[in-house]
């Protein structure tokens, strides 16, 4: 068959996208390959194409089952000779798939499975090496390949072995891709793989411009929780109704509970995490994508490899813990094009739980192991709060295009700012409604930030972070919340009183409320305009944020002063926000 037959004939295509045709054309020639390019841009047919018109057997490792399960579901739709590889596969199945590929022409022309079982399972490696030596391995796949960066993703440690391809089938040739990869991480890549300069590296642009992006603060009371997910409801029932939606949430308990709540708002869900069995997982998934489930609460567990076009909205009721995983999980909306909601609701409380679950791992780090095993660990929980703050960043920045700040954070250098998306995100929204209102001259405030920061780094103390610089800016509220006491309650409900002393009673509480109300909406008004500030400041590079060990051992934002920055603003420059 020929390439334009298999293309349109096959997987439906006219023709290939610009990138396609670079990385289909090093494939034919048999190069190693890195392939960075964002979700939906349409990697795996660089890969399945080639598989088709090429001799031999081409092996897919995939880091979770379920992506392995739906893309050999979705292979075998299209009449493609394509099998699956690992542990859950029974005894006769194994053996079926076994004698086919120990043929002298197997018919088999892609082989999905883990890296575990072709690296590390005694009974595969010997049938894959004999591949290899009858010259009938064509090249070996490795999808989502930022699981194996030392300085990406904290994954399981056997997937590292993938380092031992080269060593075990040095002529065959490796593709590596990847949605998500800082430059860091590509370094990674590169290294593991044993790539040198018999590489080939293509990448195309992350700027998903269906993509509308929105922040949104969500309280941390109960109370304040369930009217989150009644928003979320309501928005489902009329703006996104009988469309596809995903809801993320941190923790399986927390997918569970919120899944409850929507299916008592009357909203058609399931909940999807690690804890469910393959076979469920599945279903559940298959429910989704026929359009038996409006919406999925899930964990991360749910995202690599998903593929269905017609999500209309992603939420996330909680801060991502990178913005790696960030941007993959809001890649599994508007692969048909068309504009996906965005919407994260954050909350102080979800930094403050992640950084609690660091500091615990660093201290069973500490306790026990190898100091080897110990110091990498540690420099990889480093990584951990590092992303984070990175992730907090991001959110708190309301002075630059969304989009352009994520195509930065990969590396594809963008010079746009604010307006550049025009309406597909938060930051540009508000630049166009608030744009032509006057600007509050903050220039002094920043210089006794800068000082400040100036000062601490030159006595060398570390603990100049975004809340410190806050509390010295604007201080602390001089009132609390105003809380009614237990007998004032009682009092306040008619017990034990005179109308006299109730009436009196009742204008004090009332004076006092009012007054603590108007005190903290100024209050957090001035915070909300420094944290602004501050936000500015790191943007346009004025101050730099580092992560650094105190001398207790724990890992903190630290903030340092850019060299000149000072003098810029002495010199006349305004700062006007």
């Amino acid at each position: 068959m020929s390439f334009k037959h298999v293309l349109k004939e096959v997987f439906g295509f006219q023709d290939l996208r610009p990138f396609q045709k670079q990385v289909v054309d090093s494939m034919l020639k048999d190069e190693n390959i890195v392939v960075i390019s964002p979700t939906g841009s349409g990697k795996s047919l660089c890969f399945q194409l080639p598989a088709m018109l090429y001799e031999g057997i081409t092996i897919v490792l995939c880091p979770l089952k379920s992506l392995i399960y739906d893309q050999v579901e979705a292979l075998k739709k299209k009449g493609i000779s394509c099998e699956l590889l690992n542990g859950d596969l029974g005894i006769r199945k194994k053996t079926v798939l076994f004698e086919e590929l120990k043929k002298a022409t197997p018919s088999l022309k892609m082989l999905y499975t883990t890296p575990e079982m072709l690296l590390c399972n005694e009974e595969t490696m010997p049938i894959i090496k004999n591949l290899y030596k009858n010259g009938l391995l064509a090249r070996i796949v490795l999808d989502e390949a930022h699981c194996i960066s030392t300085w990406g993703h904290d994954f399981r440690p056997k997937y590292l072995k993938v380092k031992t391809i080269k060593d075990h089938y040095p002529k065959v040739p490796i593709i590596a891709l990847t949605a998500t990869a800082t430059e860091k991480v590509v370094m990674d890549i590169k290294d593991i793989l044993g790539f040198k300069d018999n590489i080939k590296y293509y990448d195309s642009t992350f700027l998903r411009d269906n993509l509308k992006l929105e922040m949104r603060y969500r309280g941390e009371k109960i109370a304040e929780k369930k009217e989150t997910i009644k928003e979320i409801a309501t928005l489902l029932k009329t703006k996104y109704k009988e469309q596809s939606s995903l809801l993320y949430a941190f923790s399986r308990a927390e997918c569970e509970k919120l899944c409850g709540m929507l299916e008592e708002e009357d909203i058609k869900v399931n909940f999807y995490h690690a804890g469910l069995s393959a076979k469920k997982r599945n279903e559940i998934q298959q429910k989704w994508i026929n359009n038996e489930l409006q919406i999925i609460c899930a964990t991360i567990a749910f995202g690599m490899g998903i593929d269905k076009a017609d999500v209309r909205s992603v939420f996330h009721f909680n801060v991502p813990k990178t913005i790696e995983g960030y941007y993959q999980e809001i890649g599994r909306g508007g692969r048909d094009g068309e504009v996906c909601d965005c919407i994260l609701y954050y909350n102080n409380s979800d930094q403050v739980r992640f950084t609690q679950m660091t500091n615990k791992k660093k201290t069973e780090i500490r306790e026990k192991g190898h100091t080897f095993y110990r110091d990498k660990k540690m420099s990889m929980a480093e990584n951990e709060a590092k992303k984070l703050y990175d992730m907090v960043n991001f959110i708190e920045n309301e002075y630059d295009c969304r989009h352009i700040v994520l195509c930065n954070y990969f590396g594809e250098k963008r010079k746009e700012k604010i307006g550049f998306c025009g309406s597909l995100c938060d930051n540009c929204i508000r630049f166009q409604t608030e744009g032509a209102k006057d600007k509050i001259d903050l220039t002094s405030e920043a210089v006794k930030i800068l000082e400040y920061i100036g000062r601490k780094s030159e006595e060398y103390i570390y603990d100049t972070n975004k809340d410190l610089i806050l509390k010295k800016m604007i201080g602390y509220p001089k009132k609390k919340p105003f809380k009614k006491k237990k007998k004032d309650k009682e009092f306040m409900n008619g017990n034990k009183h005179d109308k006299g002393k109730y009436d009196k009673y009742k204008l004090e509480y009332s004076v006092l409320e009012e007054e603590n109300i108007m005190f903290n909406m100024d209050y957090r008004s001035r915070e909300k305009q420094m944290r602004r500030l501050i936000m500015y400041l790191l943007s346009n590079k004025y101050i730099k944020t580092n992560i650094l060990k105190n001398p207790k051992g724990t890992w903190i934002e630290a903030l340092q002063l850019y060299k000149k920055a000072l003098k810029v603003l002495n010199e006349g420059k305004k700062i006007l926000i």
